[in-house]
């Protein structure tokens, strides 16, 4: 079984064998920049979707008492969903992530639960900054560096999400994100651009892919999402399922699926 196969399915079942899982919690997070985990970034070992943001956010989850200490958490698991995504956030971010997570995992997997899904979903942030004003939040050098390598080398999904990132990594100052090149991405030119639709006010907005290979010879795609959850468009009811489900339908066109 291969915990990084492209059939969700599949990830989820080798995740729940002890003898394919052995050390991996504890190698992925020997590099990472806090230990045993960085604060904010619930996600299992081997997610099939992974988001990726500025930060923990400015809305806490009511129940995280210690959200002003930020204290690390435990090592990510494997086999089900890690509980930082039900966190009831005052944004509901976390109901939005949960809902793209599963319907993005199910397209691949039908047959999947909604609570089998989540188990392969995952968040990373490119800063430790409580903060919900993108303009505010720093991009911080180590998880800048580590964020690609835990990407590429350990988490290894198929999907990678960035949310609230695109006018950031398309000014100057995106330039601190992945000094090693890892991705080796240019912002500015997705090498797939796919219109958003369902949304018919007088801004545009597109989904910006790019594929990249891995060195267990799989491909993850990177998405620069239209828009974070929390911001207009995605707040108008029905939008934001809405560009799921036309993300899903648009990437199996392009496939000829």
């Amino acid at each position: 079984m291969n915990l990084w196969s492209d059939d969700p399915a599949e990830r989820l079942n080798a995740a729940s064998d002890p003898a394919v899982v052995a050390d991996w919690p504890t190698r992925i997070g020997a590099s990472a920049p806090m230990h045993p985990w960085p604060y904010g970034m619930p996600t299992s070992i081997n997610p099939f979707v992974l988001f990726l943001g500025l930060s923990p956010g400015g809305s806490p989850p009511r129940s995280d008492t210690a959200h002003g200490e930020c204290p690390p958490y435990e090592l990510p698991g494997a086999g089900g969903a890690h509980p930082g995504p039900y966190f009831l956030d005052t944004e509901h971010d976390w109901d939005r992530v949960r809902e793209l997570g599963s319907e993005i995992i199910q397209a691949h997997a039908p047959e999947m639960s909604g609570e089998e899904a989540h188990a392969l979903i995952g968040q990373l942030n490119l800063s430790t900054k409580q903060s919900g004003e993108a303009k505010s939040v720093p991009f911080e050098t180590d998880y800048c560096r580590w964020v690609p390598e835990a990407i590429i080398d350990q988490l290894r999904p198929g999907y990678v999400i960035l949310l609230g990132l695109k006018d950031r990594l398309k000014s100057p100052s995106g330039a601190p994100f992945d000094p090693d090149r890892r991705l080796g991405i240019d912002w500015r030119n997705p090498e797939q651009s796919l219109p958003f639709a369902a949304y018919q006010g007088k801004s545009t907005y597109t989904f910006g892919l790019w594929r990249r290979k891995r060195p267990d010879g799989q491909t993850t795609t990177v998405v620069l999402w239209p828009q974070h959850p929390s911001r207009h468009p995605m707040t108008i009811p029905g939008i934001w399922p809405e560009s799921g489900r036309e993300f899903i339908l648009q990437v199996r066109a392009d496939a000829g699926n």
